[in-house]
């Protein structure tokens, strides 16, 4: 019965709060909404997609109001 719980857990978590907090992107995308696809981003970016590229997001240069 526990496994029931935790499966449903899973999939509320994948279904609602993961599509919420961010989506795929293509590459072109990303460079076309002036970000870049990078593995990590700098300290003055912030992540606002990930990339269909292997393990990489889409990084978007913020302004210093958005801290």
């Amino acid at each position: 019965m526990k496994i029931y719980y935790y499966l449903l857990h899973f999939l509320c978590f994948v279904s609602f709060i993961l599509p919420a907090t961010c989506t795929l992107v293509d590459p072109e995308k990303c460079s076309k909404s002036f970000g870049f696809c990078r593995r990590r981003c700098f300290k003055t970016e912030k992540q606002i997609d990930i990339c269909l590229s292997p393990s990489k997001i889409c990084c978007f240069e913020r302004d210093f109001e958005d801290d």
